[in-house]
């Protein structure tokens, strides 16, 4: 008998264990493969023993990443669906076309990381840091082109806030990303580059590519020689790639303490910390008041650059 009871509490045990561990639904507004799919990746498996739920990635791409951000605002706001998140479907195409949802629909739960876009110049051209760059297009407005992500896209926006607040002008030639104006770059298509760090890093290196200014705030490691917006005399002009993570509104605060509490625990461990280094990105931990101050005042500048570049939906 005494045995039978211990194996009844057992099993009544394991059942309460079983009822008790949930899943976590972390969306991906994106295909898989690429940075942010595959950071995610990373993050979800780090994060698990901290959050103590299984945590399965979804992948809904589609309409900028911002079909999978509906789905997530949408859902009960239990802490058990997510939406892992660049700038893309948070700051920037809310501005540029209609989407399902506002910033006051969804909690934002934590930014992890941190990556600027980088302007990049042939050997040749006649400047070598961001200063007399921004000079060379003062006296030769509209003679130099620029790619970058396309129309609307953060390199865009990026480049066009930086140049207005400068009162530089250089025409706009989008591509569909990265590696696309990367390859217009090399074949001299193009005067400057205008896109992530690690296609054009190792031409940077080698001397194919001088890359004089960054959209960050701040200078970075990998690009010692690249100036800052700091430099420039305009650091709240700063518009850089970040990561982070969104819950619904009306997520109880104790859950979102939790999932903020775990996925940066998780940011810090090695294997997080390796893939940001491999890419060329940073460890950047913002949460509470004042993520949804940034995410807020971005929303709020990027809409007005949008209204200005006539790329706000009608």
């Amino acid at each position: 008998m005494k045995l039978v009871r211990i194996v009844v509490g057992m099993l009544l045990l394991a059942a309460t264990s079983a009822a008790a561990a949930q899943v976590i639904k972390l969306i991906v507004p994106t295909a898989p493969g690429g940075g942010t799919d595959g950071y995610f990746r990373i993050l979800a498996k780090e994060a698990t023993p901290f959050i103590k739920d299984t945590i399965v990635i979804i992948n809904v791409p589609g309409a900028g990443g911002t079909i999978g951000v509906a789905q997530m605002v949408h859902s009960p706001p239990d802490g058990q669906t997510l939406a892992a998140v660049w700038l893309g479907p948070v700051t920037v195409s809310p501005n540029t076309m209609r989407v399902p949802y506002t910033p006051n629909d969804y909690i934002p739960v934590i930014q992890l990381t941190s990556a600027p876009y980088v302007f990049c110049v042939h050997p040749d051209f006649a400047a070598t840091e961001g200063k007399s760059f921004i000079e060379e297009l003062r006296k030769n407005p509209d003679k130099y082109t620029y790619g970058d992500d396309g129309i609307g896209g953060p390199g865009q926006l990026a480049a066009e806030r930086i140049f207005r607040a400068m009162k530089v002008k250089a025409r706009d030639i989008p591509f569909k990303g990265a590696g696309e104006t990367l390859t217009a770059f090399l074949g001299k298509h193009i005067d400057i580059y205008v896109g992530s760090v690690p296609p054009i890093l190792q031409h940077a290196q080698s001397g194919n590519a001088n890359c004089v200014l960054l959209s960050s705030a701040d200078r970075i490691a990998s690009l010692p020689a690249a100036s800052s917006l700091r430099d420039l005399g305009i650091p709240d002009e700063e518009l850089i790639l970040w990561r982070g993570v969104l819950a619904p509104k009306g997520t109880p605060p104790a859950k979102i303490a939790e999932l903020e509490a775990g996925f940066e625990k998780a940011a810090n461990a090695p294997a997080t910390r390796k893939f940001l280094d491999d890419a060329g990105e940073q460890l950047l931990i913002r949460k509470g008041p004042a993520l949804r101050q940034y995410i807020d005042t971005e929303y709020e500048a990027l809409g007005r650059l949008a209204k200005a570049l006539n790329l706000s939906p009608q």
